[in-house]
């Protein structure tokens, strides 16, 4: 008989989620100087290698992430958490070094293969320890520190390296945050060592069915599909902000800030009630139509109270579907829980990466443009959601 997961050891594996998206997020704001550090002159290519090195630790991500979980399905999860969260804190210290512009490559690179292996190894280990009825309300908890930490890392990134810049620090501006952000990691790592052994419990052969394996499919294009909209909804609220700031509206931060919260409300208190309100197939489907609808009027906003009220719309769908995905995909892995989790995480890189990609280019065709066509694959999204959920129930 399964036993629970203690808070404690719960509590250690939120450490674990949040340590590894503060180590990403912490680099968004020096890694424009760590560039110009390591020697290159011009302000395009500056902005040009920011892209890129962000672009080498999400491709990381995207690639390792699978293989990650499945080692997690093999051995102790605590040694595959050890591994990635130190691994990732050494990477920070090493972009504290004065490192030249191939090396950078190497060390965001290795950043990204070490950092894949840590979500994936969490919700697998949630999912092995835990009692069933506590599954969802603990993938939204860890989504919820996933997202405190891509909200924190910035911040510190920025925050502890605007005082050292007034003073004139170039050189030194970056590394105080990164340092920080490194012992967290090593903090985790070390919770995680005090955790339960914890293996993949072996019951039969473990394969999916067919029939689970297309579930799986489905729940993975979905996460997809939703990563990629809010990515649109973020990198397009950034871009309109410097393109025409408009009267009244707000810092991008603030809607980034609003975002956050949202989804931490909605997961810690709508969605139980949501879902025993609804049930699972249509809750997906109306979080995905809310989604729909934010994008949908990001695209006419510029900017205030109107972007607010999208975020807003765009948070609480996907506050909603990242757990529910994730507990879709769990219940239809057996004891592969470590690769299918794997297999999620690298669809919503894959989706992220799409996203900021494609909204670049579609903006500057037309700024309302990216958030029209996530909109309406969203919207195409809920009627495919509907339709599985339809077909599932007819005898």
């Amino acid at each position: 008989m399964r036993s629970d997961l203690s808070a404690g050891a719960f509590a250690a594996l939120l450490a674990a989620a949040m340590a590894v998206s503060m180590a990403y997020g912490v680099t968004l704001p020096v890694l424009p100087g760590l560039v110009e550090r390591a020697g290159v002159g011009s302000a395009a290519d500056v902005e040009g290698h920011t892209g890129w090195l962000t672009g080498t630790y999400t491709l990381a991500l995207f690639l390792f992430a699978p293989a990650w979980g499945a080692l997690a399905d093999r051995i102790d999860r605590r040694w595959v958490l050890v591994a990635g969260l130190a691994g990732s804190s050494a990477a920070l210290w090493a972009l504290t070094g004065s490192l030249e512009l191939r090396a950078l490559y190497a060390a965001r690179a290795i950043a990204g293969l070490t950092a894949a292996a840590v979500l994936p190894a969490v919700f697998a280990y949630v999912v092995t320890a835990s009692a069933p009825s506590r599954l969802q309300r603990r993938f939204a908890w860890i989504a919820s520190a996933t997202a405190l930490g891509f909200l924190l890392g910035p911040a510190l990134g920025g925050g502890l390296a605007a005082p050292i810049r007034a003073v004139g620090a170039n050189g030194a501006f970056s590394e105080l945050a990164l340092h920080v952000v490194a012992v967290v990691g090593l903090g985790a790592a070390a919770g995680v060592l005090t955790l339960p052994v914890n293996r993949a419990v072996q019951t039969g052969s473990g394969s999916a069915t067919p029939g689970d394996e297309r579930r799986i499919a489905h729940s993975l294009l979905l996460t997809a599909v939703v990563v990629l909209a809010i990515t649109v909804a973020e990198v397009g609220a950034t871009l309109s902000a410097r393109r025409a700031p408009a009267a009244g509206a707000w810092p991008v931060s603030l809607y980034f800030a609003l975002c956050s919260g949202v989804m931490i409300a909605v997961q810690f208190w709508a969605l139980p009630r949501l879902e025993r309100r609804l049930g699972e197939p249509r809750l997906v489907v109306a979080a995905l139509l809310v989604l729909s609808a934010g994008l949908g009027l990001q695209a006419g906003s510029n900017g205030g109270v109107v972007t607010a009220a999208a975020f807003v719309l765009a948070a609480a769908g996907i506050g909603v579907l990242i757990p529910s995905l994730a507990v879709r995909i769990s219940s239809a892995a057996g004891t592969r829980q470590g690769w299918a989790m794997g297999r999620q995480a690298a669809a919503a890189n894959l989706g992220q990466a799409v996203g900021a990609a494609a909204t670049g280019s579609l903006f500057a065709l037309a700024p309302p443009l990216p958030f029209l066509i996530a909109g309406g694959l969203t919207a195409l999204a809920a009627g495919a959601a509907a339709w599985e959920g339809a077909a599932r129930r007819t005898p």
